[in-house]
């Protein structure tokens, strides 16, 4: 809170002599003015910002174009505008006599063409022999997996013996270094057990050579078994493979070709039905009907039109100021527009519930504009209310209006009220640098002389003490102090001098 001290008296006024940003006071008792004594204010804690706005437009968070996949009759419309529609609700139909026509005329060609497929693979060689074929094909797959694994075993097997072997010798090296290393003439030093050990690492290692090398044996004649069972299996499914073609004779060319009838038949159908099912429209998320383009009887257009959607949202970009204005003058003759692209749309849907505001920042302002920031939106129509939001995005892309590059930014209301509509002009302002619960000085309050920060603190006499401090973050308003002041300490507001009162008996001082 500012609190305002009243120093000095009447009779004094500005001499013009200013040094150093300190406004010099002396008695002039000509000088036409009442100098107004030095308002001080307090150095409190609170929050130092600076902000960048902007002028955008409230847009639901979520909204979507409506329309028929092909242009028809009017025949139904289940909705007016301010309706309050459910995901899935009809809300129009058209109709739909020519698409149910095309449908049936469509389906009874894919039958005429089945049958002709029908006739055509009615025998019963062709089906045996794909039965044949998928037997071998199966017998060959289990076949190989056996062969495979027993493979696999023998060379496992295989594996494990030249292992064991090579222990062995390991075993008898060391067995027959510490029996020569004990029999050195002329006193040989070895008792019983060198020499036994000896014998049994030898017998052991000629055992096991003789393990790994009947178990390299067994698995050589694994791979040739296995080479030949695998042989008689391709040989199988070959044969197979052989006698479906055989069993197809010449009918292979007209079978796939009416294949291909009979599919490109039922795109036809799926097609002519899907005319069918969207001769009734649905509300594709839940919402308010904002606008509605077109009455019972008339022939609507194909399509809803497109929308451009703001940063970050499934909402559109309002077309209000200067952008609409630009937008406009441009595209006057098409209908069409950058925040409107696809025109006009039969049906618009959007969700009330929540709102953003998508404003263009100029690409000086929109570089210090990122997600998460917080922001205060005011409203033209609505003089007094604040609410708060958040960055949700910004474009990575400028657009130009008016000749000036802007980035369409989203905020996103994190309070709302009932007030509040679709296409109201807000003003947003974006916090881009904060610190709170800081020491802080009006800005007003700061003198700044070759690279340092002052503030005039009222001395014993009452005269200004210049007093240095170290700055912080500097906002709009105010300005941290990092250090050189305490709470609570009184500065000084520059002077204002202000006319003094009339005399007795004039009028405005004249």
């Amino acid at each position: 809170m500012t609190r305002t001290a009243i120093r000095g008296g009447p009779g004094l006024c500005r001499a013009g002599a200013v040094s150093l940003a300190l406004v010099v006071v002396t008695t002039a008792a000509a000088c036409g003015t009442t100098p107004t004594a030095p308002q001080t204010v307090r150095v409190e804690r609170g929050t130092v910002a600076t902000k960048v706005a902007a002028s955008g437009a409230i847009t639901p968070v979520h909204s979507q174009n409506l329309g028929f996949l092909k242009a028809a009759k009017l025949a139904e419309l289940m909705v007016r505008v301010g309706d309050v529609v459910v995901p899935g609700q009809i809300v129009a139909r058209e109709d739909d006599y020519i698409f149910q026509q095309t449908l049936n005329q469509q389906a009874a060609t894919l039958a005429q063409q089945q049958a002709q497929l029908d006739r055509l693979i009615a025998g019963v060689t062709v089906p045996n022999g794909r039965d044949a074929l998928d037997a071998a094909e199966r017998f060959y797959d289990k076949t190989k997996k056996a062969v495979d694994e027993q493979i696999s075993l023998a060379h496992f097997n295989e594996r494990n013996a030249r292992n064991a072997y090579e222990v062995t010798l390991e075993t008898l090296r060391e067995a027959k270094a510490a029996y020569e290393a004990c029999n050195i003439p002329p006193v040989p030093t070895c008792v019983n057990g060198e020499a036994l050990a000896y014998t049994n690492a030898r017998s052991a290692a000629n055992t096991a050579r003789i393990t790994w090398k009947t178990a390299k044996h067994n698995s050589d004649i694994a791979e040739a078994n296995g080479d030949v069972t695998k042989a008689n299996a391709n040989t199988l499914l070959v044969n197979a493979r052989n006698g479906l073609r055989t069993a197809r004779s010449d009918r292979p060319g007209s079978i796939d070709v009416q294949r291909a009838v009979v599919r490109s038949a039922a795109a036809l159908v799926a097609l002519a039905q899907n005319d069918v099912n969207n001769a009734v429209l649905r509300a594709p998320i839940g919402g308010t009907v904002s606008a509605i383009t077109g009455t019972v009887g008339e022939y609507v257009g194909a399509g809803s039109g497109t929308t451009a959607l703001a940063p970050g949202s499934d909402a559109s970009i309002p077309g209000v100021g200067a952008a609409a204005s630009s937008d406009a003058a441009g595209n006057a003759a098409s209908g069409l527009s950058a925040t409107r692209p696809g025109g006009g749309a039969f049906i618009v849907l959007n969700n009330i519930n929540t709102f953003q505001v998508v404003v263009p920042f100029e690409e000086s302002d929109a570089s210090k504009v990122a997600p998460n920031q917080k922001v205060e939106v005011t409203f033209d129509a609505l003089p007094g209310l604040e609410r708060a939001g958040t960055v949700l995005s910004l474009a990575p892309t400028g657009v130009n209006i008016s000749g000036v590059t802007n980035y369409y930014a989203t905020v996103l209301l994190t309070e709302s009220d009932p007030r509040l509509v679709a296409g109201q002009t807000a003003e947003v302002a974006v916090a881009t640098q904060s610190v709170d619960n800081v020491l802080t000085v009006p800005n007003a309050a700061v003198l700044r002389d070759g690279g340092q920060s002052f503030v005039n603190i009222p001395g014993p006499d009452g005269k200004p003490v210049r007093t240095p401090f170290q700055p912080g973050v500097v906002g709009d308003g105010n300005t941290q102090v990092v250090s050189g002041l305490r709470e609570g300490q009184e500065v000084q507001l520059p002077q204002v001098n202000t006319p003094p009162p009339p005399p007795a008996g004039t009028i405005g001082g004249n």
